[in-house]
């Protein structure tokens, strides 16, 4: 199957302005599957997801690593989204879900 995943905020911009991205994943798959296929498509991204800079939302709820997804999931990556000055990828700051 094949999962879009819609991006926001910065990730826009790291993505050359991209508002969706397309991911391969096989049925049955989970968030962390899907963590692991966007690192090997780009691992700027991929290291955030990991570092839980980022927080993945699927069908508008937070979801964890063993949630599972399907082909009509909504899912999206949230960036935090307050403001201020310096290197925005400098800081950030961790996400627990």
């Amino acid at each position: 199957m094949i999962v879009t995943v819609k991006l926001f905020g910065m990730l826009r911009t790291q993505l050359h302005n991209e508002s969706e991205l397309k991911v391969p994943l096989d049925q049955g798959c989970r968030v962390d599957d899907l963590v692991a296929a966007i690192q090997s498509m780009n691992a700027d991204v991929g290291d955030l997801l990991l570092k839980r800079k980022i927080l993945v939302s699927v069908n508008h709820e937070v979801a964890h690593g063993e949630t599972e997804l399907a082909g009509t999931d909504e899912i999206a990556l949230l960036p935090p989204f307050s403001g201020g000055s310096g290197t925005p990828w400098e800081m950030l700051t961790d996400v627990y879900r």
